[in-house]
């Protein structure tokens, strides 16, 4: 398969069926993985005490910091929750395609989804907006990726 371009911004609002499926995709076409939940992490290791000592603002402008170098990765699939996209989205806005991963309200984990859950119409219509391709999935694995994989050929044959 050709690349499809620099990068490919997947967002889910269920953080493990988004960052598993993204990995599986990245594997798929032979590029890089990136969960930017992660790679904060790692870049602010102790975000506890950074905001303890530091403030707010500035683990903020670290995270944002952390995040536009994110943006800058080549022949790379990253996945970004809800939260840092929407917090962060002019650091992503030259990545194509964004690939939302929907999923069913009913199948968002009732324990760590509990925001989502709770704003789901509000986040759902915003992602559908913001996004080149949805792929609504049931989280089947293998399924959701060979209908991503077929979202984005038809994309890619569309803006050829």
């Amino acid at each position: 398969m050709k690349k499809l371009g620099s990068s490919i911004l997947v967002l889910c609002l269920n953080e493990s069926v988004g960052s598993g499926l993204s990995k599986e995709l990245a594997d798929f076409l032979g590029l890089h993985f990136a969960n930017a939940k992660h790679i904060v992490e790692y870049d602010l290791f102790d975000s506890e005490d950074m905001i303890k000592k530091c403030g707010m603002a500035y683990f903020k402008k670290r995270e944002k910091s952390s995040l536009k170098s994110l943006s800058n990765f080549e022949d790379s699939v990253i996945f970004l929750n809800y939260d840092l996209f929407v917090n962060n989205q002019t650091s992503f806005k030259k990545i194509s395609p964004k690939i939302y991963v929907k999923i069913a309200k009913r199948k968002l984990d009732k324990k760590n989804d509990v925001i989502n859950l709770m704003a789901y119409e509000e986040r759902d219509k915003l992602l559908q907006e913001k996004a080149d391709v949805t792929v609504e999935v049931s989280g089947e694995s293998k399924g959701a990726l060979n209908k991503i994989i077929k979202e984005l050929k038809r994309n890619y044959e569309k803006n050829s």
